[in-house]
């Protein structure tokens, strides 16, 4: 039986932090070391609520194709407490993610592993002529050590490619690129992840770059608190 995969547009990948009336803390998990610390902690918060409202969560593992597409594959080694709750109004709900001590000491932490930590809200059961919006969380899970901001960049076929080089991922928060004038020539402020030992496509919609050598990359990530400035090279 083929294993059930899930892959879609890295737009779709952004935690929202607060959705009608419930809100989620913090909104990316990270567990460094999983033999020392096995789990973490997220919690929703119900605010300024008058209803209850029906939860699930399901764990993903993730990952990136050589294209740069996100995959998402169901997996049970990840321990969600509760899986299933009640979150009554004006209340929170804390949920706990983690790895038994077998799973933990499986895991190979020389490249970071990532997750997706998917909380639904359930279709309440009542009157079908009633429109309720329901509230959907989509957050990261990252397993291992946090490595210092390694990239590269090419273009190829129109594209520029960004290269992460680091054992773990980038969270890219903005991109331009410059000609030798320093005029932004391409620019993009749309987030996006950037998993261990992958890659990014950026289409310069039919931007011709005479000399890749002459630009100059300007990037925002999560590894740095100011923008970084780097040469683009062929």
């Amino acid at each position: 039986m083929k294993k059930n995969l899930l892959i879609f547009m890295t737009s779709l990948l952004f935690a929202i932090k607060a959705f009608a009336g419930v809100s989620v803390s913090p909104v990316q998990l990270f567990i460094d070391n999983p033999n020392k610390l096995k789990s973490t902690t997220l919690t929703l918060e119900s605010v300024d609520e008058t209803e209850k409202r029906v939860f699930e969560v399901k764990v993903f593992k993730w990952t990136q194709t050589e294209q740069g597409e996100n995959v998402l594959e169901p997996d049970n080694n990840i321990i969600i407490n509760p899986k299933n709750f009640i979150l009554q109004p004006n209340k929170k709900q804390a949920i706990r993610v983690g790895f038994t001590p077998s799973v933990a000491q499986g895991l190979n932490t020389a490249e970071e592993q990532a997750w997706r930590i998917i909380i639904d809200e359930i279709t309440p059961v009542g009157n079908q002529m009633m429109v309720k919006f329901l509230v959907n969380f989509n957050l990261p899970l990252f397993v291992g050590k946090q490595d210092n901001l390694k990239v590269n960049f090419e273009v190829k076929n129109g594209h520029l490619i960004l290269n992460n080089l680091a054992n773990s991922h980038v969270q890219v928060t903005n991109l331009k690129l410059l000609d030798e004038q320093r005029k932004v020539i391409f620019s993009n402020d749309t987030m996006a992840y950037v998993l261990a030992k992958h890659k990014i496509f950026y289409d310069l919609k039919n931007i011709n770059l005479t000399d890749p050598k002459k630009y100059s990359v300007v990037l925002e990530t999560n590894n740095s608190k100011k923008a970084v400035e780097m040469k683009l090279f062929n």
